[in-house]
């Protein structure tokens, strides 16, 4: 008598222990966006100035200005 686990048991095995690794992931990052809940941060005098230097060509394209 032969004792072999079939490819189905392994590939199953590989599924279900994916699926509650990403599911706990999942349920880690919903908990800790719970309790850390975004608010509006002031921006940076780097980031202002960047927003400013943002330029249009006629194409309508964006580019940084030189």
């Amino acid at each position: 008598m032969e004792n072999t686990i079939g490819f189905a048991g392994v590939a199953g095995a590989i599924f279900v222990s994916f699926a509650v690794a990403l599911g706990l992931e999942w349920a880690s990052l919903v908990l800790l966006m719970r309790m850390m809940p975004a608010r509006s941060t002031p921006q940076s005098l780097a980031g202002k100035i960047s927003s400013v230097s943002d330029v249009r060509t006629p194409s309508g394209l964006h580019r940084k200005a030189a």
